[in-house]
């Protein structure tokens, strides 16, 4: 679709037919976020729907919930899960996911869990040079991190490794899986992967292990029970879970660092910014301790948030899709163009294509510079061309089904690059890996081959301990980037 829009760059529409289907291909700022506010005709529960049986091999008495077969009052002539504010287990799944996830406690919860374990795989690093594989390393550091904060001490990621493995090895053929073709013979290993991870958390649950898990799990739990999923099918559940909460931090966190590691002109001004909100105590046994406040990314690490964004911008190439569930006319605000949409239709609304638009962010559109997402930059925009980027920059979607992750993902990802900046060399890192080819269903690319690269404490930073810390509500997401004006 990019390569599409690139040849017609002046369409901020334009229509794909195959055979007697349509796919609208919204290009505009303005559609795009006049479709992502138009729940009413353009719905994204249709696909929820239709990929839970062959993704995660739930059963049929299971999908009749998901459909929204046994919500009160169903029609099944009728809208999709009963309208998406209807009475339905995804429609209230839904909300508390946005509950849990939004600035409180469940969120600080969440991101303390996730950070303490981020910071013991720091402190095994030391006395010495650690070589590794980049993005496998931060593939796994962060899927157990995660995996911990989730599922608590009796998370199975932790207790078994190899499970890793499979997680992963599910997100590398999960479309394949869709095909619902001989799944064992054409993506064995994922396959195999969804079936170990259905085994250790059937017994998690069984062991009523998630009593120690968070808040999220418990609540996640008792909603489905309560809607009557089997034991079974909630053991299903559990590798989506993990494979929305990994899937695109642990690319992000690669490129992100890979971007910083590979400019020693940028890396010294963010290791610069991180050090001024980090305080050394010395304990009473004589350890030191490193202590990062996370509230202060905004106000004092402004060139590394401005760099999670341009990463962002420049890896992050999802497609958002919405059904077109009745005719619809979709009228941009910053033109005269009007189109009319018909339905049954689908509408794909391409990030990449508003992400590395000449016509948004200017001739260097293709180049990483961090600098335009500053604010002192942003601020000396005109109003077009902020609005223009305000609304062409969605790396989280928007609309009622903008990721309810987002807070978390960023703070994780923010506080890893920044621990790994600030209190480590990183040696091998000579320049930004080629990506590979983007798969069917993945927003963020992963690179072609991994990096081997030394690990080693800084010069300074030697047998500190690391710790994270941040004060519940002073953290401003909106100011941050993840929520924006358009959302």
């Amino acid at each position: 679709m990019q390569m599409l829009s690139s040849k017609i760059p002046t369409h901020p529409a334009f229509t794909l037919r195959i055979f007697s289907s349509r796919i609208y291909v919204i290009c505009d700022p303005s559609l795009i976020q006049a479709v992502y506010r138009n729940t009413k005709a353009f719905d994204f529960g249709q696909f929820v729907v239709e990929s839970s049986q062959r993704a995660f091999d739930i059963g049929e008495a299971g999908m009749k919930i998901i459909r929204g077969e046994t919500a009160p009052n169903y029609d099944p002539s009728g809208p999709c899960l009963n309208g998406n504010k209807g009475d339905s287990y995804l429609n209230e799944h839904h909300k508390l996911m946005l509950e849990a996830l939004s600035p409180g406690t469940g969120l600080s919860e969440l991101n303390k869990g996730v950070l303490d374990k981020v910071a013991e795989h720091l402190n095994v690093i030391d006395g010495g040079e650690k070589k590794v594989g980049l993005y496998r390393w931060v593939r796994d550091v962060l899927t157990l991190a995660t995996a911990d904060a989730l599922y608590g001490p009796h998370d199975p990621m932790n207790a078994d490794h190899s499970l890793i493995d499979n997680l992963w090895d599910f997100e590398e053929n999960m479309t394949l899986l869709m095909l619902n073709l001989l799944p064992t013979i054409i993506a064995p290993k994922a396959y195999r992967g969804r079936a170990a991870i259905k085994e250790v958390f059937r017994k998690y649950y069984e062991n009523h292990d998630e009593l120690t898990g968070s808040t999220l799990i418990r609540a996640h739990l008792a909603c489905a029970q309560k809607w009557g999923f089997s034991a079974d099918d909630i053991a299903n559940f559990e590798i989506s879970t993990l494979f929305l909460a990994t899937t695109n931090s642990v690319p992000t966190s690669f490129w992100q660092l890979s971007y910083i590691l590979s400019s020693p002109s940028l890396l010294h001004e963010i290791q610069k910014e991180v050090e001024g909100i980090v305080k050394r105590e010395r304990k009473e046994d004589g350890t030191e301790e490193a202590v990062m406040d996370i509230a202060l990314f905004q106000s004092h690490c402004p060139l590394l948030v401005a760099t999670f964004h341009e990463t962002l911008r420049l890896i992050d190439a999802a497609t958002s899709v919405r059904a077109v569930v009745e005719p619809t006319t979709l009228t941009s605000s910053s033109s005269s163009s009007t189109f009319s949409l018909k339905s049954p239709s689908v509408i794909q609304l391409p990030s990449g294509i508003t992400h590395t638009s000449p016509s948004i962010w200017g001739p260097d559109a293709s180049s990483f510079n961090p600098t335009r997402f500053l604010p002192s930059e942003k601020g000396a925009l005109d109003k077009e061309t902020r609005r223009k980027q305000n609304q062409g920059y969605f790396p989280f979607g928007g609309g009622k089904h903008l990721c309810p992750g987002r807070h978390f993902a960023m703070m994780e990802i923010l506080a890893f690059v920044a621990g790994i900046v600030v209190g480590f060399e990183v040696a091998g890192m000579d320049s930004v890996p080629d990506r590979a080819f983007q798969k069917l269903g993945t927003a963020v690319r992963k690179p072609v081959a991994d990096v081997e690269v030394g690990v080693k404490r800084r010069v300074g930073w030697e047998g500190v301990r690391w710790r994270f810390e941040g004060e519940r509500g002073r953290l401003d997401f909106k100011a941050l980037g993840t929520d924006s004006d358009d959302e």
